[in-house]
């Protein structure tokens, strides 16, 4: 087991304006919210489609925009992180160094 030590600033976040959203969440959000309500106006009301059908891409358009704006992994976005994930095993966002991690061995090796 690691033992971290964690500051103040790194849990609680120095750009929150609100409930620890930053304004660029909160725009973003806020921009979702509006697509989703434009949606529900456009499939519902005036083009008279299926309730279910509806709130099923309204759900959708508030998972990505939660995904781009609220959800945060290693400083990144849901879809930032994801997309560095998949570069390759070796590529890493973050800093670890673990019992086990000889990459950076190696790589000063071949240098």
């Amino acid at each position: 087991m690691r033992k971290v030590k964690i500051t103040k600033q790194q849990t609680v976040n120095p750009k929150a304006v609100y409930m620890g959203l930053s304004i660029s969440q909160i725009i973003i959000m806020a921009i979702g919210i509006a697509i989703a309500i434009g949606t529900l106006a456009l499939f519902y009301f005036a083009l008279g489609l299926d309730i279910n059908l509806t709130m099923t891409v309204i759900f959708f358009e508030l998972v990505i925009s939660s995904g781009f704006s609220i959800v945060r992994i290693n400083g990144m976005n849901l879809f930032k992180y994801i997309y560095t994930a998949f570069q390759s095993p070796i590529y890493r966002p973050y800093q670890s160094k673990g019992a086990l991690d000889t990459y950076e061995i190696k790589e000063e090796k071949a240098k």
